[in-house]
């Protein structure tokens, strides 16, 4: 299975349910997919590993975060100073080893991404 070639809302569905269970992970996977714009993106959507659970056979598929942070800051992921923030953020909460500066992060985003972290930080503490 390839996710470039899958439409942006199986994609999300299959992010979903590999984060099912994890509320930090699915956090994560609905503060991209409700802000609308990585799951969309090529470069993105190349950071995103998708294949078949090794339980059930169904598909399934997770975004490596670490990969998609360094994409970021090489330069090879365009993004806007907002879409950085919360690419960033959704990291953050879904890998712990991801750190993130609010202060720098909150600064960029407008009162509608605001409210999308808001409730993905919320989502997280379950």
């Amino acid at each position: 299975m390839n996710a470039g070639a899958l439409p942006a809302g199986q994609l999300a569905c299959l992010l979903y349910d590999a984060a099912d269970g994890l509320c930090a992970d699915v956090a994560a996977v609905m503060l991209i997919d409700r802000h609308g714009h990585f799951l969309h993106q090529p470069a993105f959507r190349r950071l995103i590993a998708a294949g078949s659970s090794i339980t059930t056979g169904q598909p399934l598929a997770v975004i490596r975060w670490t990969a998609a942070i360094h994409a970021l800051e090489a330069g090879q992921l365009p993004a806007s100073g907002s879409e950085q923030a919360i690419l960033r953020i959704a990291a953050s909460l879904a890998d712990p080893s991801i750190a993130v500066r609010l202060r720098e992060n909150l600064g960029n985003l407008d009162a509608r991404n605001i409210a999308l972290v808001t409730d993905a930080i919320t989502a997280a503490n379950g």
